[in-house]
């Protein structure tokens, strides 16, 4: 029995452009959650994953990312995507270990998903074990912004003039590291401009997007870093007064055309081997696996306890009504002077009566069929729940 699936496509699948192909938009999400009744969409620049109930029906989103991008997903199964999502959740599966926002994205995909109980249980755990995990390790010293942060400045003069496209917290968690180490000379070119101005008051300059082509056609800039998210670049180096002696472009896709022109530009893949000696380097965090193994089977042991809850609320929910049925008929009784030990005699006989009939007439048919051994299995089951108690 399958409880818990997931559907991903993540950058260790796919180059991160593929991806970018399957990324569904805002109105497709909605149509798509119409064809299921319990599913998280999880998207980001470097994975696409689905969270499905396990009686759902995977075929549907299989069939659609295959026409829609030419990919196929890896489905994993309970246990597998449990561990799966608390490595999403704690960073330990991103492109760059331990990045902040993903845990933002995994609130909101589930905020915003259809949720069954079994996904609730998940969710809710993993979001909770991401946050305990983090803080546990202080996985913010090896974020990926203070390590681009670094990146930067160990190749970039503090007097150089940079040009950061994007407001998000990649752009503003750079431009403040750089602010707090010397560097003053930014400009930020993002869509909306409030957020940066009450931020960053005057210690940057801000441009609006519309305003960014004349920026760079007008003003020389030594270093272009994007961290924005696009559909497809929205700068092309021709553009610019002067090619700038360094691009650094982490959007996805990528925000920043080249046109064939010869420049020095660094991509989102070709940082992710720096990083991971950054990391190695700074934490011991790639050692703690076997603790996100520990919670994974723990969550699944959660999920597949609240089946059991089901069952057992729908048989407590069918005794009880036969318990309040008999309250009623004994107090009756009583009320029109009956004795009171015929009374309790009488009830607790049509109490056991009724509760066992349904039980014993199934295991009557079962005897029929010539199921002796499911016959023995409900006898040992109901005598060892009698002798427990």
């Amino acid at each position: 029995m399958v409880r818990i699936k997931a559907l991903v496509l993540t950058y260790r699948d796919y180059d991160l452009d593929t991806l970018a192909k399957a990324y569904l938009l805002d109105n497709e999400l909605k149509d798509l959650y119409g064809h299921y009744d319990s599913l998280i969409a999880l998207q980001t620049c470097n994975r696409i994953e689905f969270y499905l109930d396990g009686g759902e029906n995977e075929d549907h989103l299989i069939s659609m990312l295959k026409n829609r991008a030419g990919v196929e997903p890896r489905v994993l199964f309970d246990l597998d995507a449990v561990k799966h999502l608390l490595l999403v959740t704690t960073g330990l599966d991103s492109m760059f270990f331990g990045e902040r926002e993903i845990l933002s994205q995994v609130k909101k995909a589930y905020a915003t998903g259809k949720r069954s109980e079994r996904l609730r249980i998940l969710f809710e755990s993993a979001i909770r074990f991401g946050e305990n995990f983090r803080r546990k390790y202080n996985l913010s010293e090896i974020s990926f912004i203070k390590f681009l942060s670094n990146f930067i400045m160990n190749n970039v003069d503090s007097e150089d003039k940079l040009l950061v496209i994007g407001g998000g917290e990649v752009a503003r968690g750079v431009v403040r590291e750089l602010l707090r180490n010397g560097y003053s000379n930014i400009v930020v070119a993002n869509r909306t401009l409030d957020r940066l101005k009450y931020e960053f008051g005057n210690s940057v300059k801000v441009v609006n997007l519309e305003s960014l082509k004349n920026e760079v056609a007008t003003n020389k800039y030594d270093v272009w870093l994007a961290a924005i998210s696009v559909k497809q670049p929205i700068i092309s180096v021709k553009d610019s007064r002067e090619i700038p002696d360094l691009i650094i472009d982490v959007s996805t896709p990528s925000a920043v055309d080249v046109d064939g022109t010869p420049v020095r530009i660094i991509r989102l893949e070709d940082l992710r081997e720096p990083y991971l000696k950054y990391v190695n380097g700074k934490s011991s965090i790639l050692k703690e696996f076997g603790e996100v193994d520990k919670e994974a089977e723990r969550i699944m042991r959660l999920i597949i306890r609240r089946d059991a809850d089901d069952v057992i609320r729908d048989i407590t929910r069918f005794t009880e009504n036969i318990r309040e049925e008999e309250v009623r008929e004994a107090i009756n009784a009583l009320n029109n002077g009956a004795d009171p030990k015929v009374v309790v005699e009488t009830m607790s006989r049509s109490l056991v009566k009724k509760i066992m009939h349904n039980y014993l007439e199934n295991i009557r048919a079962l005897t029929e069929k010539g199921d002796l051994d499911e016959i023995r299995r409900l006898r040992d089951l109901f005598i060892m729940a009698h002798d427990n108690s």
